[in-house]
């Protein structure tokens, strides 16, 4: 089969990643340049966004079991105690690849940045605040008791990540504050909290532990469309010939949601597997919301056969988002929806052949191997199979293949977090100085003393330090 090329990306593998530059709103003096960082042209004027993207995270809980199912049993959490660390570094990957950052990005698109909390989460959420979230205390939208049939109700609340309350990504599809009969709680004015939940024609979600290491503006255009302005029209044109689909497939006329999917989850050959639930992007429609908890309201989820019984299910998750994304986009809406090819969008490290038999994990003859595909075409990767990058891995048990493409994995997110605290070091006025930690300082530039979370020197502690 052949595979979609460098050249269908619209990427320059020679482009260097994107560095920061601290406020675009107006024309600006460039700051001097720091030790890796970029300077520009001063006076430098970008031109209009196109748009502001949302991109949007959840926190179910503050994270304090180590176990999943005393997680779930407590509340369940979207990542792991060290959560900050994953929303600093990855609000500021956004801000590198959005029209901010434009002499580097040359991205059309603003961003702003909403954290759903959980009400459980509340007494942890100012982590988001103090690093420029939106913060929305949300309950879980809709009541465990009202779902009608039994086996999901007794099973969602200990099945997935998180339990019912990773249902509070479906918030991301709310358009108007006052359209929603659910209960919402912010520590935002209500003017504000209005601003956020309606001005945004799109809205990405991701995991904490992703970081976004392009623009992703191709998918913005093609999903937004011309509306009949001629310069949109010529970008609409463009852009969609840059979007990678899965399997090469067609892209639709319109474009309601991309996802990826995870073909870990499942046995070779599965009909309808499940997206993966850390990459999310979206068109808000109080429609959509609406649909989505009608449906688990309804209960209709089968042991064996997943959602109405069509096949939906039988994998980790499928009670929640990732099923219920599948059978939304594939079963009750189909053609309105993307699968992105996931060696580009939300990139894993994973293999593409199940290891006993070799068989490709996506049911197919022939499957590309993700691992190969050069960092620099890669537009946003998810820290599964590479663990965490404040764990400072080693990456023990993993193939030299797979082990390789995590170290570039981290290499990135490392990358960022040093550019933050450049950044930091710039706005308080005092000089960057590297630390010095000895573990792996060619993947991890001196942030990990050893192996092991407790090895790693934490973003409050670096900044504290200056």
């Amino acid at each position: 089969m052949l595979w979609l090329t460098l050249a269908l990306i619209g990427l320059d593998a020679a482009d260097p990643s994107p560095a920061v530059v601290p406020a675009v709103a107006k024309a600006v003096n460039a700051p001097k340049k720091t030790e890796g960082a970029t300077s520009t042209a001063a006076h430098y004027i970008p031109p209009s966004p196109r748009a502001t993207i949302a991109y949007a995270v959840s926190l179910t809980s503050c994270g304090t079991g180590t176990n999943r199912h005393d997680n779930i049993k407590n509340g369940g959490h979207s990542s792991d105690p060290s959560f900050h660390e994953g929303a600093a570094v990855l609000k500021h990957s956004i801000h590198l690849s959005s029209i901010r950052n434009y002499h580097q990005s040359k991205s059309l698109f603003d961003y702003e940045m909403i954290a759903f909390v959980h009400p459980n989460a509340k007494s942890c959420s100012a982590v988001f605040s103090d690093l420029g979230y939106t913060v929305q205390i949300r309950e879980t939208p809709f009541r465990v008791e009202d779902i009608k049939k039994t086996f999901l109700r007794e099973h969602i609340v200990k099945s997935g990540c998180c339990g019912e309350k990773e249902y509070l990504k479906l918030y991301a599809y709310v358009r108007e504050q006052q359209s929603s009969p659910f209960r919402v709680v912010s520590s935002v004015s209500s003017h504000l909290l209005a601003q956020t939940l309606s001005d945004y024609p799109i809205v990405v979600h991701l995991d904490l532990d992703s970081l976004v290491l392009r623009p992703m503006d191709e998918l913005f255009h093609s999903m937004l469309g011309d509306n009949g302005d001629k310069n949109a029209k010529d970008q609409t044109k463009d852009a969609r010939t840059k979007v990678p689909v899965m399997h090469d497939g067609e892209l639709p006329e319109t474009i309601d949601a991309y996802f990826t999917r995870d073909y870990n989850m499942v046995q070779p050959g599965h009909k309808h597997p499940g997206v993966q639930g850390g990459f999310i992007i979206i068109k808000p429609s109080m429609d959509a919301f609406t649909e989505y908890v009608e449906i688990v309201k309804e209960g209709r989820f089968f042991q064996g056969s997943g959602w109405e019984g069509k096949g939906y299910g039988g994998y980790f998750g499928a009670q929640q988002i990732q099923g219920i994304c599948s059978f939304y986009y594939d079963y009750r809406h189909p053609g309105t929806a993307v699968e992105l090819n996931k060696c580009f969008y939300n990139a894993m490290a994973d293999s593409p052949r199940q290891e006993k038999n070799g068989k490709c994990r996506d049911g197919r003859e022939e499957c590309q191997d993700c691992r190969v595909v050069p960092i620099e075409s890669i537009k946003s990767v998810h820290f599964t199979l590479c663990a965490k990058p404040w764990k400072c891995p080693s990456w023990g048990g993993l193939s030299a293949q797979t082990k390789s493409i995590c170290a570039e994995f981290h290499k990135e997110w490392f990358r960022i977090r040093e550019d933050l605290d450049k950044t930091k070091a710039l706005e308080f006025g005092d000089e960057f100085k590297r630390p010095e930690g000895i573990h792996r300082p060619d993947v991890y530039r001196g942030y990990c003393k050893s192996n092991g979370e407790r090895g790693y020197i934490p973003t409050t502690q670096f900044w504290n330090t200056k």
